[in-house]
C-alpha cells in the first residue's frame, strides 16, 4: 500500500478511536471500549508504514488532521455544535498544514 494511504489511514483510526471513545462515555458499554482500543492499537502500525515512505516531518504535521476529522465526524455522528471562533481555530490548523505540506 501507498504511504500516503498509511498515512490517511492512521488519521482515520485516530479520530475514529477518539470518537468512538466518547460514545463510550456516553453509553458506558464495555464492548464500545474494547472497540476504541482495538482502533487504537491500529495506529502504532499505520503510522510506521506510513513513515517508512514518508518523511517524519510530514507525517507529524498531518496528524493534526486527525484533530479536523474528530471535529467532522462530532458534528456528522453526534451533533455536538461548535462556536464561530473554534471554527475559525479549525480553519487555522487546516492552513498550517497545507502551508507546512507545499
Amino acid at each position: 500500500m501507498h504511504p500516503v494511504s498509511w498515512l490517511a489511514l492512521s488519521l482515520g483510526c485516530t479520530a475514529l478511536a477518539q470518537i468512538a471513545f466518547k460514545l463510550y462515555f456516553k453509553s458506558r458499554k464495555w464492548w464500545v471500549l474494547a472497540a476504541t482500543i482495538g482502533v487504537f492499537m491500529l495506529v502504532p502500525f499505520t503510522t510506521y508504514n506510513a513513515l517508512k515512505g514518508l518523511p517524519l516531518a510530514t507525517v507529524y504535521v498531518a496528524t493534526a488532521a486527525s484533530q479536523l476529522l474528530v471535529v467532522l465526524l462530532s458534528l456528522a455522528f453526534m451533533g455536538e455544535r461548535y462556536s464561530t471562533r473554534q471554527y475559525f481555530g479549525f480553519v487555522l490548523v487546516l492552513a498550517g498544514i497545507v502551508l507546512y505540506n507545499s
